[in-house]
């Protein structure tokens, strides 16, 4: 009898499992894959969107399979940040890509609990975005693209490729807190070693850009350094434009102008920039809080030379100055 139990014991059991079997991995199937929504808000610069998405592909984040990326473009000189700011900071999203100050400046004045990563600001710690770089603490991370003495480097690499150069136009379009002064100060101290003049023109918009090249050519300034800011990045061929019209040796925060006609630039991969933006993201799906994420700073600056714009100003560049350059345009 025993025997005969068991046996209907083992086969009421096996017939239990067969059912139950069917209904776990129904149970399996049905779970959905979840979904990560953020937001990407950026300027019309399209190799640097490419390299976001590109460094999220490559992570294994696919658009529409496992993540979705509500992505906000704005056109330059409109006023297209404030209303895609104000759209993507009322959405239900784990965070917001912002590509630089300006942006990341708007979506927390929308909605100061949304977490964010910044692919580039002159000032996370000035401008409130971290309470210090190693220990942001808070909800934002990102990288930070300017290390000390990074203005100094670039007036210094002006004054070798023009060093008749006496008086040189600061141009700022830094946004926010600290940017400005932090480059202003270090510019001021590095003209007092270099035997240089040096005065600021500030501007926040197009129609103050405008208004401030025009004041650098009536004061009859020699040579320019631009500084970090979105609306000249925006207008770096007027700004190159004017710099050639006028013969000012200039030097330049992104290679950007160096493209278009610039001089020269001393300028961090902001591509890669745009890539470390990804990797932040990851590393926050994974589990790890923005706070508890140190801000970078850019890993090397690159100096970038535009031999042609130098014959158009008439600037023959010392061969030291070209054997330094990381890229040579002819």
């Amino acid at each position: 009898m025993a025997s005969i139990y068991t046996r209907r014991s083992f086969v009421r059991s096996l017939g239990l499992f067969g059912c139950a079997l069917p209904l776990t991995a129904f149970a399996q199937h049905a779970q959905p894959r979840r979904v990560r929504r953020i937001g990407f808000l950026s300027g019309a610069v399209p190799s640097l969107i490419k390299s976001f998405d590109e460094e999220m592909r490559r992570l294994g984040y696919l658009e529409g399979e496992n993540v979705r990326i509500e992505k906000r473009i704005s056109r330059p000189n409109s006023s297209d940040l404030i209303s895609h700011a104000a759209e993507l900071a009322r959405m239900d999203l784990e965070l917001i890509v912002a590509a630089a100050l300006p942006q990341a400046l708007e979506v927390r004045k929308n909605n100061p609990n949304m977490p964010m990563v910044i692919a580039t600001c002159p000032g996370m710690v000035s401008n409130g975005f971290a309470r210090s770089l190693k220990r942001p603490g808070g909800i934002y991370t990102g990288i930070d693209e300017l290390p000390p003495g990074v203005t100094a480097k670039r007036l210094r690499l002006l004054k070798t490729a023009a060093p008749e150069v006496s008086r040189v136009a600061l141009l700022s379009t830094t946004p926010g807190r600290g940017g400005h002064e932090t480059q202003l100060a270090d510019a001021e101290r590095a003209a007092k070693s270099l035997r240089l003049t040096v005065k600021p023109y500030r501007a926040t918009s197009l129609s103050e850009l405008e208004a401030a090249i025009a004041a650098i050519g009536n004061d009859r300034m020699e040579g320019l350094a631009n500084f970090q800011g979105a609306v000249s990045l925006a207008n770096r061929q007027l700004i190159v434009d004017f710099a050639a019209k006028n013969r000012l040796p200039a030097v330049y925060q992104s290679a950007f102008f160096t493209e278009v006609g610039g001089l020269m630039a001393w300028a961090p991969d902001q591509e890669g920039q745009y890539r470390m933006a990804a990797r932040y993201v990851d590393k926050i799906f994974r589990g790890a809080k923005p706070g508890d994420l140190p801000v970078s700073h850019p890993g090397r600056y690159y100096l970038s030379i535009n031999q042609s714009a130098a014959r158009v100003i008439g600037l023959a560049l010392p061969p030291r100055l070209i054997a330094k350059a990381d890229r040579l345009l002819p």
